[in-house]
């Protein structure tokens, strides 16, 4: 089986089995299945959306990255209730003058909302603190393997 390593900004939809790893802290990575097909996408955003324009770097922003990986699976499975979303990251671990919201929270809160949007369940959080996330999703099977960073993790199979 392929392995992968999601770097921020990136994402990746496939249809064969593959684990995808990345590490994220204030950022936040969606996983996303099919359980019918077992399709799957996960990303790996780094600002909840663009001040501007996107462009052509759709995967550095929640709002565009998690629309990308949840419409390209749509496209192949239109049934919303036939995918389970997990999502991971949004730790508080870079500090602002904004006061109230984190950027981490505005992550976390950018993919909640754009799944919503879809009437895409969530299946797992794992998401705030203050510290970073290792995450492994092997879309063969729908588990993602979690720990904090410098952690022994555990697995979870949303049902």
């Amino acid at each position: 089986m392929d392995r992968i390593l999601l770097l921020p900004g990136e994402y990746r939809i496939c249809k064969q089995a593959e684990v995808i790893e990345t590490l994220v802290g204030s950022c936040v990575s969606v996983c996303l299945y099919n359980r019918k097909t077992g399709d799957a996408a996960m990303n790996h955003f780094l600002q909840a959306r663009p001040a501007g324009e996107a462009g052509r770097d759709i995967g550095r922003y929640g709002s565009t990255a998690t629309e990308a990986i949840v419409l390209a699976l749509l496209k192949r499975d239109p049934a919303p209730t036939h995918y389970i979303a997990q999502v991971f990251g949004g730790a508080f671990v870079i500090k602002t003058q904004r006061g109230e919201l984190s950027i981490g929270q505005d992550n976390i809160e950018a993919a909640r909302s754009v799944l919503a949007a879809h009437h895409i369940r969530i299946g797992r959080e794992e998401v705030g603190g203050t510290r970073g996330r290792r995450i492994r999703f092997d879309t063969s099977t729908n588990t993602v393997f979690c720990r904090f960073a410098g952690q022994v993790g555990k697995k979870y199979n949303p049902r």
